[in-house]
């Protein structure tokens, strides 16, 4: 009877252990599945989450045609009504800043993002200054040339155009910025030697992923799948690793930047 009740026991203990085992791996599988949602709808449905359909309607039409494009901007379209409270007000980036690292600065950013740029707003229009930003702060540490001061740049010099940034920002711009420029073969080999000297590239971009009229990202690095983008208007297409046989097709022209 002893052995008997012994056996029972040990039986009883591995079961509740087996039990236990699936109680805490189903939870782990929920927890995943979680995740994975508030990412989801994080990246994907910002517009959902800070405008409602009655604040949609009363904004201008351009605006609604931004979020309906691009859901990311959801906050810097809620916020437009109190645009006041932010142009023109100090702007202090020193603490996004890591050495060795590209930081990503978004053009809609409310720090900036209401800012003029030429006829337009820098979270409409400024890709081409924020890629210029996002390049120098990287290059020289010099975190007081933000997106807003490098579309003032841009437009104070000439380089502002109704259809968009010129490409002069990236060769005579940058040289008047102390920066160091060249235009780049769109090979695959050439720009991962670019990139391995330390030099990041600024691509012209035509409709494709990135726009539907045109746009600038910024290349940074790549891995053994891709390259590595600081895409200025969406944070989804930053976290992406793209092919060159996916860019290739879409980039119109290239040019290094380096010190």
């Amino acid at each position: 009877m002893d052995q008997k009740r012994i056996y029972r026991k040990r039986r009883q203990k591995r079961l509740r252990r087996i039990r236990n085992m699936k109680i805490v791996g189903i939870f782990l599988i929920l927890l995943s599945v979680f995740w994975v949602g508030i990412r989801f709808f994080s990246s994907e449905q910002v517009s959902a989450e800070n405008v409602s359909p009655k604040e949609m309607a009363s904004y201008p039409q351009w605006l609604q045609e931004m979020v309906e494009r691009n859901p990311e901007t959801g906050a810097f379209a809620k916020s437009y009504k109190d645009r006041e409270n932010y142009i023109g007000r100090t702007i202090d980036l020193s603490g996004e800043y890591r050495a060795g690292q590209v930081p990503l600065f978004l053009q809609w950013d409310k720090r900036w993002g209401y800012d003029s740029y030429g006829d337009e707003l820098i979270g409409v229009a400024g890709c081409g200054p924020t890629c210029l930003s996002m390049a120098y702060v990287h290059l020289t540490g010099d975190t007081t040339k933000n997106p807003r001061v490098m579309a003032e740049f841009s437009y104070e010099n000439g380089y502002y155009a109704p259809e968009g940034t010129s490409w002069s920002l990236w060769t005579e711009g940058a040289a008047k910025l102390g920066l160091n420029s060249a235009e780049v073969p769109l090979e695959e080999s050439s720009m991962k030697n670019r990139l391995d000297e330390g030099q990041v590239i600024v691509c012209s971009m035509a409709p494709g992923d990135f726009t539907t009229t045109g746009h600038f990202i910024l290349i940074y690095g790549y891995n053994a799948t891709g390259f590595q983008v600081n895409d200025p208007n969406r944070k989804s297409n930053s976290e992406k690793i793209w092919s060159f046989e996916r860019l290739q097709g879409q980039i119109k022209c290239l040019w290094a930047l380096s010190i």
